[in-house]
């Protein structure tokens, strides 16, 4: 009996000590599932599952000492009701660690330095300013293409908040998942960094305070294989918030060399809380992309949806979406979200999407 005693203490013992040593790591995550049914102008019509950015995580933290911290995380995608996913959409790469991750230090006078993998300033900058974020409305569909991006190989700076102003940086090399290098074939010279394989600067402000948000950025990404190839994209955003109401605005260009073209787009939304638990969205986003001086190379998105808050960490929502192409385009619905449904439409088609869901956060 006396032994059955020591072996149960044992074993509690060691219950309490595991629990000890992992205080500090944080498990979190979000299952963001809905049910679409698309329509696509010219093609097959589809239906089923969405997974919208559902993740798991894991986070922790180490004081060590005089305001400075160790930090880490390891962010995976999970792709609900399609297993491992395909490839169409960032939506349905599950990965490991594919999304956020990384270590770094945190400093209460000075800011947060990181290593990793994770969303550029540029992305972050505006990502709350849209009504819908991760559905098969995301303003994405026609905003932010190439630039609203998560990045290998990077590394990246978050000031303190200085009465609602803040700033963020972020500089990532090659994407294959290397460290910064030169390319052998082009011989460069070592103190210009733009013979990079691959590289990019990304660069925001923010001012947030009271009901005013409003926010600047600039991000701009070169490859120095071959021909150099570069893109640049800046963008300004506007939101105001109450209780009762919110109003976004956002403004981008996007210039790429090498024939593609310049695009412009601006996005507006509104919500109205009609009760502290219920929601009604408005959002249209409009892009003229110069692609080739061909001025039928553009697209309209609208939105409506409708959100109500179950708990503070559940949500239900319905949504109707309409994306309609100029002749010489085919933006699709969802395909830069990081949901699972995307539309697949021709050229000069249109595509429209209704879609019901939940939200749980944990």
């Amino acid at each position: 009996m006396n032994m059955n005693k020591s072996l149960i203490a044992l074993a509690v013992a060691g219950v309490c000590a595991t629990s000890a040593a992992m205080a500090e790591v944080s498990l979190y995550g979000q299952a963001n599932v809905s049910y679409d049914v698309v329509n696509n102008d010219g093609n097959r019509n589809s239906q089923g599952v969405g997974s919208n950015g559902s993740r798991l995580g894991f986070k922790g933290s180490e004081d060590l000492g005089s305001g400075l911290s160790a930090i880490w995380q390891i962010e995976n995608q999970i792709a609900i009701g399609a297993g491992l996913g395909g490839t169409e959409s960032p939506g349905s790469d599950s990965r490991l660690a594919f999304r956020d991750t990384f270590a770094g230090l945190k400093s209460d006078m000075a800011g947060t330095v990181k290593l990793g993998r994770f969303d550029t300033p540029y992305k972050l900058a505006t990502r709350g300013m849209d009504m819908f974020h991760n559905t098969i409305a995301d303003n994405r569909s026609l905003m932010g293409l190439g630039h609203d991006v998560r990045t290998n190989n990077t590394v990246g700076f978050n000031s303190l908040n200085y009465s609602g102003f803040s700033a963020a940086g972020s500089y990532f090399g090659d994407q294959g998942g290397t460290a910064p290098g030169f390319n052998s074939p082009n011989t460069p010279n070592p103190g210009n960094s733009l013979f990079h394989t691959n590289e990019g600067v990304s660069l925001a402000a923010m001012y947030d305070a009271g009901p005013i948000y409003a926010t600047v950025a600039y991000q701009s990404i070169s490859n120095g294989l071959g021909t150099t190839f570069k893109t640049s994209a800046w963008k300004g955003g506007v939101g105001y918030s109450t209780p009762l109401f919110g109003l976004n605005g956002v403004f981008e260009k996007i210039s790429n060399d090498l024939g593609s073209g310049t695009s412009t787009a601006w996005y507006l939304s509104g919500k109205y809380n009609m009760t502290s638990n219920d929601a009604l969205k408005l959002a249209y986003t409009d892009v003229n992309h110069n692609a080739g001086n061909n001025p039928k190379s553009g697209g309209k998105q609208y939105s409506l949806g409708y959100d109500h808050k179950m708990t503070n960490h559940t949500t239900l929502y319905a949504l109707y979406t309409d994306l309609r192409n100029d002749n010489n385009t085919n933006y699709q619905l969802g395909w830069n979200s990081g949901g699972t449904s995307i539309s697949n439409t021709v050229v000069g088609g249109d595509a429209s999407a209704f879609s019901v869901g939940m939200k749980h956060s944990f």
